[in-house]
């Protein structure tokens, strides 16, 4: 396996463990929904529409893996690494920022 593969392996876990967190924030507030203001109601709704935003990405990205019969492409193996950087500080950020409402 080569390292970049490898990589993108780590990072679909890392990201599957920050979007796990994510769903426990919003599992949680759901269950204050009713003494939320609006706008955080709002803010969960969004954060519900990302969660699944997301997690479509990490299942493709996983069959694409898993389906596989030759190694990635370095480019695409870069590009996925980069994507899925980006994705887990967006999946961060937004679990910090619903878990101050919590």
């Amino acid at each position: 396996m080569h390292s970049t593969e490898k990589q993108v392996k780590e990072l679909l876990l890392n990201a599957s463990q920050s979007l796990n967190f994510l769903r426990v924030v919003i599992d949680d507030l759901l269950l204050k929904r009713d003494t939320l203001a609006i706008n955080s109601l709002t803010r969960l709704t969004a954060a519900q529409e990302n969660y699944k935003k997301h997690k479509a990405v990490l299942i493709n990205i996983e069959k694409l893996i898993s389906e596989k019969q030759y190694p990635l492409p370095e480019r695409l193996a870069n590009a996925i690494t980069k994507s899925l950087r980006k994705r887990i500080s967006l999946i961060i950020e937004e679990s910090i920022e619903l878990d101050k409402e919590r």
